[in-house]
């Protein structure tokens, strides 16, 4: 380790700290409570299959998946957003990895939540894990977004909060976690890189990842 730098623990959050993809739970959420109307719900799913058939990108499928937002008050957005992180996406954080998050954090390491998913929920899941920092997809009040933090993307953002902050990073001997190839260039960043609940063509394709197996809290 270079003389005062420091260990990073980076985390991918959709498909590793909980099962699936979280901006499909938001907009189940949103319906349930009425924040998304009927037409608009059935715009965002005209969308997506436009996206599963190769015809939209991720990027925009998301920009029209969460454009009802700009119909919202801001306090009634807010507490939304607020609501279905802490009563959606926390109690789904698999126990395995709030017990990765507190060992690394008291091992010294830095602590970043890498995501795709956007900041108007990430925002509140960021903190509640005790995460050093959050670098996930920015969102305007129009529910419009900037670039989609994934792939390369990830290594960008990384390095440029690094810059910001002023600290050196000890990449190898920093860990990563992530479940899709999006996440591969971030793994690669470190020198101890994990699949968690990866597909298995992912196994056989980069074998030197150590693969970890999370599975969700059982209710009683």
């Amino acid at each position: 380790m270079e003389k005062n730098s420091r260990p990073l623990a980076l985390f991918d959050f959709d498909g590793t700290l909980i099962k699936g993809d979280s901006i499909i739970a938001f907009l189940r959420f949103a319906r349930h409570l009425k924040a998304l109307p009927g037409k608009e719900y059935a715009r965002v799913l005209f969308h997506s299959l436009r996206y599963l058939c190769g015809m939209e990108t991720d990027a925009q499928s998301k920009n029209e998946a969460l454009r009802f937002l700009k119909y919202l008050s801001p306090e009634r957005k807010y507490a939304l957003e607020r609501a279905f992180a802490e009563e959606v996406l926390l109690p789904r954080v698999y126990p395995e990895g709030r017990e990765a998050l507190k060992r690394l954090k008291e091992a010294g390491h830095i602590l970043l939540l890498v995501s795709a998913s956007t900041e108007n929920y990430m925002q509140f899941i960021a903190p509640a894990l005790g995460f050093d920092g959050l670098l996930c997809t920015a969102i305007n009040e129009n529910g419009e977004i900037g670039p989609n933090c994934k792939g390369e993307e990830k290594v960008k953002r990384i390095r440029a909060w690094l810059e910001a902050e002023g600290i050196e990073a000890d990449f190898a001997a920093s860990h990563a976690y992530g479940d899709s190839k999006s996440d591969l260039p971030m793994l690669n960043l470190c020198g101890k890189g994990y699949w968690v609940n990866p597909p298995k063509s992912l196994l056989k394709k980069h074998p030197e990842m150590q693969l970890l197996s999370w599975k969700s809290k059982k209710n009683p």
